[in-house]
């Protein structure tokens, strides 16, 4: 859930974007995980939804391999883009926070490094777009900005 306030608009890194309302400091919380506003699915839960629902949860939630539970931010949230050097930490996939990484005047768009928030990302060894697969909304929609693709990573 955010615990700042942002809006959604149209982002030159990507698609669209969380900008800030409001300045943030170092450190300042930005956004944590509450079971009443972030709904977690099963792989089987996600597998027997159509087709439609299906893409739009691998697309905007992240893995929490530990417990094998998708996290769907409910809010602005799930709007992060990706960035190589984010302005905001996580703390772990999924069920933690995030902090602004340095102050953070409003207006900001804010990003977040995905091989750090999900699981799927980081055990794929390559772009989240090969671990749906080339047909999935996610590969579809990131594939038209190039920021978004994501190098091969290692375990964090």
């Amino acid at each position: 859930m955010m615990v700042v306030e942002t809006e959604l608009k149209q982002s030159a890194i990507h698609g669209i974007g969380i900008f800030l309302h409001e300045p943030v400091a170092r450190c300042g919380l930005v956004w944590r995980f509450d079971s009443r506003i972030d709904p977690v699915y099963s792989e089987e839960e996600i597998a027997g939804l159509p087709e439609r629902a299906h893409d739009f949860l691998r697309t905007y939630s992240t893995w929490h391999d530990g417990v094998k539970l998708w996290v769907l931010c409910g809010d602005n949230g799930r709007q992060f883009n990706h960035s190589d050097q984010p302005n905001t930490i996580s703390d772990g996939a999924a069920f933690g926070t995030d902090v602004a990484a340095f102050d953070l005047p409003a207006g900001t768009e804010l990003t977040s490094d995905y091989r750090t928030i999900c699981d799927a990302v980081r055990q794929a060894g390559m772009a989240f777009d090969a671990y749906l697969g080339p047909n999935s909304l996610s590969a579809r929609h990131r594939s038209r900005s190039p920021a978004i693709s994501l190098s091969p990573m290692s375990s964090r």
